[in-house]
């Protein structure tokens, strides 16, 4: 009802506020479906004598269609992310870091010492980007040559060598290398030596270097009957680097 002041018991003259706030919302329930007003409270706008009743119910009736779309937008999904395939050029750089590489050789040798598979993985890393090698496949291709680190074949642990470097069989141990850090150096400049012309960047301790054809092996697929005779040599590394990715990526969803 339109609140009146008497004028010396004359005139009947309209609240100027209340004539404002009712102008004001006859022109904003223009802009709104039926459906958007009634969550409004009836009751509360007419039991009110007050403006400032009112407008509190109005500013509720704002609050009440915004929250909806807030809580719309924090509970939309998230897009899933499409990996890219693991790289299998010998000449690459490599996207899985030093712990997901530890973690990857920890899970299949439960003996391992975690140190030393950290230790491992960061000298991977280290010597292949310096090399401009592939990690990844570097590292994949110790763990088929070394059966995961727990040498079941003719090389020794205390070799220090990684890769099968002169194990040409016949109970042939091959090279030894006195720490971890030479062995994964001269096992990344075998590789270097198959996938490309240029110089090393380190001192070269791969003594069967020279007998490699530089740059005959550009991806994993040459590498069988080049490194290995085992006609599955590539396909074997080829399941182990995509079972390291899709650890990789388990491992970030869960740290996510």
């Amino acid at each position: 009802m339109l609140k009146v002041i008497r004028n010396h018991g004359k005139k009947l003259i309209p609240s100027r506020q209340v004539f404002i706030t009712l102008v004001f919302i006859l022109f904003s329930i223009g802009s709104y479906t039926y459906s958007e007003i009634t969550p409004l409270s009836i009751s509360a706008v007419k039991n009110t004598n007050t403006q400032t009743n009112y407008l509190k119910n109005f500013t509720r009736f704002s609050a009440y269609y915004h929250v909806p779309a807030t809580k719309q937008l924090v509970s939309k999904p998230r897009i899933k992310e499409i990996a890219a395939p693991p790289s299998e050029s010998i000449m690459d750089t490599g996207s899985i870091n030093a712990s997901a590489l530890a973690g990857f050789l920890a899970l299949h040798n439960k003996d391992i010492d975690s140190v030393y598979a950290h230790k491992l993985a960061n000298l991977y890393i280290t010597e292949a980007v310096y090399e401009g090698v592939n990690p990844d496949l570097a590292f994949t291709q110790m763990c088929l040559e070394t059966g995961f680190l727990k040498y079941n074949g003719t090389v020794d642990k205390e070799q220090n060598n990684f890769c099968g470097l002169g194990a040409t069989g016949n109970g042939v141990k091959g090279l030894s290398f006195t720490n971890p850090k030479d062995g994964v150096r001269a096992h990344i400049q075998h590789l270097k030596a198959y996938g490309s012309t240029k110089d090393l960047n380190n001192v070269l301790i791969d003594s069967r270097f020279k007998y490699v054809k530089r740059g005959s092996v550009t991806n994993l697929s040459g590498l069988t009957g080049k490194w290995a005779t085992d006609k599955k040599y590539d396909k074997k590394i080829r399941s182990l680097l995509k079972r390291l990715y899709t650890y990789s990526q388990s491992e970030e969803i869960a740290g996510s």
